[in-house]
């Protein structure tokens, strides 16, 4: 007997808490890159749709973050104090880092001296209002950010410079994240507070894997990362909500420090990576934690044909779904270049309709 269709939100509850659901929810991640959008909005022509109205129609999540309203800043500034110039890379441009403000630092009071944003500047109030107006009826699962506190001080402090430094400088790393966390907390705290009842996530992000394994030592990542994670993990937790952890690589020989820091869910799940096979990841870690994300952008979606990415999308389900627990998702951006046919593939297969059934608001 088929199971009842449950609304996005119930669906992704569910998956969540790793309980069965009519299917895997399915989410559109960080979604197409402009080239491969464009073609994909040119490919869905024929059947009236473009990628918005196909994300409205397929996607599970919404994601919602609290917007910097504070003083003006120059333009390509972030609050926390890098520049970014546009770089070509003619279908379109990526943004680099130009100016890392604390590349230099040498001390804890170098770190001190950093103009740290307000988290007062942060529009954490308005954020239950944006749902509210977003998705009036509660329909959809309503999933809020975090932070990456590991990924700000990179993007302040050089990636090497920091890799480094949690070895051979940790009390000037420590003094970073702790302001870091402590502003995230803070912005977090009082989003949860004026979206009181609002959330069904909290999504936190910090790229920890590589290729290959992960960016440092499980002892490393035990004693000076780990516990900003749990900090936020736990204020989550005191709401009542799941913490989403971002990461892309290989990340399989941290999880069971990433479980205890409190993480409830893994996203990204770069399954081509080293040590994460979704029947691996399953039977290790499937009794503490879902999966979301897992269908390759690296490999299958761009270079395979559509009958490689509907078999690889159905076995990332048969898996990683298996009596709950997975959002099935692209594990990252959708690259150009990828075929709009593939995508096409990935979702009728990741949301059990036809391009033709979306089409006709049967999703």
């Amino acid at each position: 007997m088929a199971k009842a269709a449950l609304t996005p939100r119930e669906r992704v509850v569910r998956n969540l808490a790793r309980q069965e659901a009519d299917r895997p929810a399915f989410s559109w991640s960080f979604g197409p890159q402009p080239p491969a959008r464009a073609a994909l909005d040119a490919h869905l022509a024929a059947w009236g749709l473009d990628y918005p109205r196909l994300y409205d129609a397929t996607c599970d999540v919404r994601s919602f973050s609290a917007a910097y309203v504070g003083p003006g800043l120059p333009p390509r500034t972030s609050p926390w104090g890098w520049t970014t110039r546009a770089v070509s890379y003619g279908a379109g441009a990526y943004d680099e880092f130009d100016h890392l403000p604390l590349a230099r630092a040498e001390s804890v009071a170098d770190v001190e001296r950093h103009p740290w944003p307000d988290a007062r500047h942060f529009d954490a109030e308005g954020v239950g209002q944006d749902m509210r107006q977003d998705d009036p009826n509660h329909r959809y699962a309503r999933v809020l950010w975090g932070g990456n506190p590991l990924e700000i001080l990179m993007w302040i402090m050089g990636l090497e410079k920091v890799l480094v430094g949690l070895v051979a400088e940790p009390a000037m790393i420590d003094a970073a994240l702790e302001r870091i966390t402590s502003i995230f907390e803070a912005i977090l705290r009082r989003s949860l507070e004026g979206a009181a009842g609002e959330a069904d996530a909290v999504y936190i992000a910090d790229d920890v894997g590589t290729q290959n394994g992960p960016m440092m030592s499980p002892a490393t990542y035990r004693a000076r990362v780990k516990p900003y994670h749990a900090r936020l993990c736990r204020v989550a937790h005191e709401h009542g909500l799941p913490a989403i952890h971002h990461s892309d690589g290989s990340v399989a020989g941290l999880l069971y420090d990433l479980i205890d820091a409190g993480v409830d869910c893994l996203e990204a799940v770069q399954t081509e990576c080293r040590d994460m096979a979704p029947e691996s990841l399953k039977a290790r870690f499937g009794t503490r934690l879902a999966f979301q994300g897992g269908v390759s952008v690296q490999q299958v979606l761009p270079r395979g044909t559509e009958a490689d990415v509907r078999r690889h999308v159905r076995h990332l389900k048969a898996t990683l779904g298996r009596g709950g627990g997975y959002i099935c998702a692209p594990s990252h951006a959708i690259q150009a270049g990828t075929p709009p046919e593939n995508v096409v593939a990935m979702v009728e297969e990741g949301v059990e309709k036809t391009l033709a059934e979306i089409a006709h608001g049967k999703a």
